[in-house]
């Protein structure tokens, strides 16, 4: 078969001759190959990270890995712009700035390098909580408000939701911690 015969926008994977002999002797050693692996990402020392989309993955006996693919160097600066900007759109608040910033958070969540990861994970820690019930005053006779901040720090929830955790928890700090966590 020769190239002018592959319809256009088939995805076909033509190997060099070096990558078709490395194949023809890893299939004498008894290689298994690994389903499921859609990207493998290795670093290397400097920050590089280099990507491998679709890549064929086999283990050998002794638990090494064998990945072929195209190798791409990864452009860590935009990943970084872009966790930025779905970050400023989420600091808006309104819905359709939440639904744009997600779109984005999905599109660059295609790579899951530990840089990216690592990103992701900032930009959900710092993105604020949308509360969908509403603050209303809560009686906070009897309660310590030194053990409401605590209780609200370590929950993350609204000080109304801290008061009632303290109060059916008998101002025990311990049990209202984890009885919202």
């Amino acid at each position: 078969m020769s190239l002018e015969e592959i319809p256009a926008g088939a995805e076909v994977s033509v190997f060099s001759k070096n990558e078709k002999k490395a194949r023809k002797l890893f299939t004498k050693l008894n290689l298994k190959k690994v389903e499921g692996i859609s990207r493998v990402t290795f670093k290397r020392k400097g920050n590089q990270v280099f990507g491998i989309d679709r890549p064929e993955v086999f283990k050998s006996a002794s638990g090494t890995y064998i990945v072929f693919g195209e190798a791409k160097l990864e452009n860590l600066a935009e990943r970084y712009k872009q966790a930025a900007e779905a970050q400023a759109k989420l600091k808006e608040n309104s819905p359709e700035a939440l639904k744009n910033a997600a779109e984005s958070i999905q599109a660059a969540a295609a790579d899951k390098s530990p840089a990216s990861i690592q990103a992701d994970l900032q930009a959900a820690a710092e993105a604020p909580k949308i509360e969908a019930e509403e603050e209303e005053e809560v009686d906070e006779t009897g309660v310590d408000p030194e053990d409401i901040k605590i209780v609200v720090a370590q929950t993350n929830v609204s000080r109304a939701k801290a008061v009632k955790a303290l109060k059916e928890n008998n101002n025990d700090m311990v049990n209202a911690i984890m009885s919202l966590s």
